[in-house]
């Protein structure tokens, strides 16, 4: 990460250790629920589109953000949108203070990702934008699970185009579940084979994630691998020392990962509602993309996120997850906000962490 984007989220962040923001200064935003491939572990296709804020919307709510810092914007597909240049110019510049800009795609439509990105950095060379190029597997595993011969290729390629743009930050991004858990280390060996100078720190692993109101997968839950401690144990120390932030923030979330999936408690607090939110594509509030509780529509509050913010919904939202009323969770998407808002105890259950799984592997 640049070093004025850091200090733009650390600034930010560091701001949430003593008194709850007005508004979220990190903030996930659904743009669709469309997409083109059919993957197995998520249903958003399913999902009624319903009325898409509209690139203007979004604009109007970024507007009310003022210490939005860190953006990531998802969908479903979000290159299906046509006006999606326009999407992102909104956001922009309505966003004076955005530091850190994030995106996946499935890289299907390769000279559009080119085309936006490049547009992007233009407007703000000064902006990190970082993008995550979704691979699920070998070429045959990964066409399977997306439901599309070609995916792989197609994602590949336009990872490779990403990374010879200057000022971006590509990944490949692969959700693990029990119908690709054995096949890591093929997949490493095929994308050595692709990419020459491939390494780990070019590979982030997100374990399936279970969300209705997101996924529409909630009936997936048996699709969670069967063993996610050791592949976190494993991918982590694939990774070696962390060499930057994003090192630092994954190596961080992998030990705490590995100890959650063996029933360690997190101890340390959720940011939803508190430094971070989620917003869906039809404008729905909610603490995060997990917990199915929607808050409130913002075109119902004149896209002000800031007034919503404020409401008895939200205020009553918010004592519920500081309580863990929705069941607790750790997936990346709200993992390195929780423990960039309580980096003292977050550091401390991490090094405590790193030395108890140690120890643990050596007993066995």
């Amino acid at each position: 990460m640049k070093v004025r984007s850091t200090f733009r989220v650390v600034n930010t962040v560091g701001s949430t250790w003593f008194v709850r923001p007005r508004t979220p200064g990190r903030l996930v935003m659904a743009v669709t629920r469309r997409c083109n491939l059919r993957c197995s572990m998520c249903h958003t296709y399913d999902l009624e589109p319903g009325d898409e804020l509209s690139a203007d919307e979004i604009g109007s709510l970024c507007a009310t953000i003022p210490n939005l810092t860190w953006l990531d914007v998802t969908g479903g597909e979000i290159f299906l949108r046509k006006d999606i240049a326009e999407v992102f110019d909104a956001i922009l510049a309505n966003s004076p203070r955005l530091a850190v800009l994030h995106f996946p795609t499935n890289g299907w439509f390769g000279d559009r990702v080119l085309e936006v990105i490049k547009r992007i950095i233009s407007q703000r060379p000064d902006l990190d934008v970082l993008i995550t190029v979704s691979l699920d597997g070998p070429k045959s595993l990964h066409d399977q699970i997306r439901g599309q011969e070609g995916s792989f290729q197609r994602a590949l390629d336009t990872f490779q185009r990403i990374r010879n743009l200057a000022g971006v930050e590509a990944y490949i991004g692969t959700t693990v579940s029990r119908m690709n858990e054995q096949a890591m280390d093929a997949m490493e060996q095929e994308l050595r084979r692709a990419i020459p100078d491939f390494n780990q720190r070019l590979w982030h692993k997100n374990w399936l994630q279970i969300s209705e109101h997101f996924f529409g997968n909630a009936s997936d839950v048996e699709s969670q691998p069967a063993n996610g401690a050791a592949l976190a144990a494993s991918h982590r120390a694939s990774r070696g020392i962390p060499r930057s932030a994003v090192d630092l923030m994954e190596w961080a979330f992998l030990v705490n990962l590995e100890s959650y999936l063996k029933g360690d408690r997190l101890g340390f607090s959720c940011q939803a509602l508190h430094g971070s939110a989620f917003v869906s594509a039809d404008g729905f509030l909610y603490p995060c993309h997990v917990y199915d509780r929607p808050l409130g529509n913002l075109r119902d509050w004149d896209l002000n996120l800031a007034a919503l913010w404020s409401s008895a919904e939200v205020i009553e939202a918010r004592k519920d997850v500081e309580e863990l009323a929705c069941g607790g969770c750790f997936t990346p998407c709200e993992a390195y906000p929780a423990i960039a808002g309580s980096p003292l105890k977050a550091g401390l259950r991490t090094l405590q962490r790193a030395v108890t799984n140690a120890a643990r592997r050596v007993r066995i």
